[in-house]
């Protein structure tokens, strides 16, 4: 599957490095060998594109920043649970937080007074900005507004493969469904979030 889908481009993770250059396994040895401190590597790895996935869910900074926090809160008190020959650590710590999410959001979604948050910053200085920045600044705020107006679950796929950049098959797990599922799900978010950022009003 392609991913060249220009609206959806982002810093993204590359599916975190596929964990090769971060040895999840030698982290999590240490920690099972009484090394507390060593979960702090798993959050300096992974806060940044939490936070990203989170903010992509239409979760405001503060609401994302929380969130993200008891991700890993939750994912350090069910380490024993882990069980590496199912899933990489980055598909099982995605999969906490996007639960989180999902529940954030029918929370808020029951109580519509409550605004989900701030939107992502835009680009604020007092000297003028290039053309081509400033271009790039109202084209991610415009993904973001419109990410915002697809349902929680469309939204989460295509965070996750096209701006977090996990493979196929992680993402599938995540979202608990067959790659083929999987795949007509972001052909139809795809034509969704198009059809929104070409209509002026988005």
């Amino acid at each position: 599957m392609r991913r060249t889908v220009t609206i959806l481009s982002g810093t993204g993770t590359k599916g975190m490095e596929r964990e090769h250059a971060f040895d999840i396994e030698q982290i999590l040895s240490r920690i099972a060998a009484g090394d507390r401190q060593a979960f702090a590597g798993i959050v300096e790895r992974f806060q940044r594109p939490l936070f990203g996935f989170l903010g992509r869910m239409g979760l405001g900074q503060s609401q994302a920043d929380e969130l993200a926090q008891e991700t890993f809160l939750r994912a350090w008190r069910g380490l024993g649970t882990y069980q590496p020959g199912k899933a990489a650590f980055s598909t099982w710590l995605f999969a906490i937080a996007r639960h989180l999410a999902l529940d954030e959001l029918a929370r808020q979604a029951r109580r519509p007074e409550q605004a989900t948050g701030d939107a992502l910053p835009e680009v604020a200085s007092d000297e003028p900005q290039p053309p081509a920045l400033l271009a790039l600044a109202r084209q991610r705020q415009r993904v973001h507004e419109a990410l915002g107006l697809l349902p929680a679950a469309d939204r989460s796929a295509l965070a996750l493969f096209h701006i977090e950049e996990l493979g196929l098959a992680e993402v599938a797990r995540i979202e608990n469904c067959t790659e083929g599922a999987l795949k007509v799900r972001l052909h139809r978010a795809r034509l969704r979030l198009r059809a929104l950022l070409e209509n002026d009003d988005v």
